[in-house]
Order: C-alpha cells, then sequence, then structure tokens
C-alpha cells in the first residue's frame, strides 16, 4: 500500500472533524440570530444544525478509521463480514444503553470516574469474546476485529450523538442561548469528536491482544492475557474520564481540549497502530503456512 493511500482515510477523518467543528460554531451562531429576532417561539433549525454537526463530526472519523482498518487487514475473501457489521450495531447499540445505567450506578462506588472505563471495555467486549468462545467463525482474528470494531464505533457514535442532545436540554426546553454559544457549541462537538473516536481505538486494540493469544497460546495463558488486555483497555479509558476529563478539565477547559487531543493521537499511534500491525504479521505469516502446505 503507497503512503498516500495508506494516510488518505486519516486526512478524510480530520476533515470531517473540522466540518463537524464549523458546522458546531455555524450552529451556536444561529442560535444567538434567532434569539435576538424572535419570541418564545423560536424556531428549532439552530438545534439541527448542532445535531448535524455532532453526526457529521463524529461520524465521519469514525468511519474513515473503519476505512483505515479495512485497507489494513483487508475482508474480501472473509465469510460472514456483513453478518458480523450488523452483529456489530446491534451489540454497539445495546452496550451504549446498557452502559447508561451501570454507569450511573458504578459512578456512586469509591473512585467513581474510574468505573465507566472498567464497564464500556467490558461491555464492547462481551458478545465478541462470547462468539469467540462459542463460533468458529468468530475465531478468526480478522473477522472478530471487524466485529469488535464495528462494535465500538457505533457505541461511540451514539454516545456522543446523546451527549449532544443532552447538551441542547436547557434551550429545547425554552432557555436561551449562552452570550458564547458559537464558541460552546464548536467546543461541544470537538470534545465529542476526540472522545468517541478513542473507543474502537481502545477496544481494537485490546481485541488484537485477545483474538492472537486465544489462537496461538494455551487456554490457561491465552485467558490470563485476554485479563490483561482487558484492564489495559480499561486503563487507557480511564486515563481519559478520570484524569484529563476530571481534574484537569476542572482547572482548565482549553488545556484539557489539548491533552485529549494527544491522548487520543498517542492512543492511535502507541497502541492500536501496533496491534492492527501484529495483525497483520500474524495475517502474512498464515497465508505463508497455508502456501507451503499446497506445495506438493
Amino acid at each position: 500500500m503507497s503512503r498516500s493511500q495508506g494516510t488518505a482515510p486519516l486526512v478524510v477523518g480530520l476533515g470531517g472533524a473540522l466540518a463537524g467543528a464549523l458546522l458546531g460554531y455555524w450552529g451556536g451562531t444561529l442560535m444567538l440570530a434567532v434569539d435576538r429576532t424572535t419570541g418564545d417561539d423560536r424556531p428549532t433549525y439552530p438545534l439541527v444544525v448542532v445535531v448535524a454537526a455532532a453526526i457529521i463530526g463524529i461520524g465521519v472519523p469514525l468511519v474513515a478509521l473503519g476505512w483505515y482498518l479495512r485497507r489494513k487487514v483487508p475482508l474480501v475473501r472473509t465469510p460472514h463480514r456483513v453478518q458480523a457489521l450488523w452483529i456489530g450495531l446491534a451489540w454497539g447499540t445495546v452496550a451504549m444503553l446498557l452502559a447508561g445505567t451501570l454507569n450511573g450506578v458504578a459512578r456512586l462506588l469509591p473512585g467513581g470516574a474510574i468505573w465507566p472505563g472498567l464497564v464500556e471495555e467490558f461491555l464492547k467486549l462481551l458478545l465478541p469474546v462470547v462468539l469467540l468462545l462459542s463460533s468458529r467463525a468468530y475465531r478468526s482474528p480478522r473477522l472478530a476485529i471487524w466485529l469488535v470494531f464495528v462494535t465500538a464505533a457505533w457505541f461511540g457514535f451514539l454516545e456522543g450523538i446523546s451527549y449532544i442532545i443532552t447538551s441542547l436540554d436547557p434551550i429545547l426546553d425554552g432557555g436561551r442561548a449562552p452570550a458564547d454559544a458559537p464558541f460552546i457549541m464548536m467546543m461541544d462537538v470537538v470534545v465529542r469528536i476526540i472522545a468517541e473516536v478513542s473507543h474502537p481505538l481502545i477496544t481494537v486494540g485490546a481485541a488484537v491482544v485477545i483474538w492472537l493469544a486465544a489462537r496461538a497460546r494455551p487456554k490457561g495463558a491465552a485467558i490470563g492475557i485476554g485479563v490483561v488486555a482487558y484492564l489495559g483497555a480499561a486503563a487507557i479509558h480511564g486515563l481519559n474520564d478520570a484524569v484529563i476529563d476530571g481534574p484537569v478539565r476542572d482547572w482548565s477547559v482549553p488545556v484539557s481540549i489539548v491533552l485529549e487531543a494527544v491522548y487520543v493521537v498517542a492512543v492511535f499511534l502507541f497502541w492500536f497502530r501496533p496491534q492492527v500491525r501484529r495483525l497483520q504479521r500474524d495475517d502474512a505469516d498464515e497465508l505463508a503456512v497455508s502456501a507451503r502446505s499446497a506445495v506438493p
């Protein structure tokens, strides 16, 4: 694959994120204009623009990341890839809904902010691991990683849209837009883009470790490696929730946003991409073994 082919999905993803941020700013500007020129019966199109900003800003980078993964780990000759797509969408929806309930309970426990990472990574991996244990087809690391990616990306997309809609509740209830609405709406969208893109980056990295261990290691060792991979993913997730999005944001919102962006780039470079490369090498080794066995 040429460098331009490899980077094209990332460029598209960055473009989608930028478009979402600019649309969010425009939506905030429209809110102020509507507040100045109308009474209580205000049109809702500024809010629609903000939601569209979130859909584009979050959705395009996630689709671009899936494009990147499919280029690195093609599925052209992989059976059940469409089935995995639909299972991933369904389970991502269920996992997001369950997380909304379980996180509320978990945050009441000591160390509140560390629990969502443990809960969400567990839920995103739960059904894929069940399929690993029960279905021969999903013992294939290539197919399973696609399933995990779709689950985690859809989970992140739904979570991000729900956060944006929740942030608009005061205005939907008749409140007036804040004076700095353009900046606030833009930053809300930017924060959600960064946070939601991290979902597939974190979970896919752990999944590669789990599936390669399941195929190459004895059962006991594979279970141990799988637990460590899950805890590692939860720790990476928790770094954002419990530190960057916690005390750092309380101290300085701009600093927290910058650190969140650095965090996502670091997760991509040092967790997601190395594991995808491991999967590529595993595929190459498997093809080489198959080729040698086919020689008479």
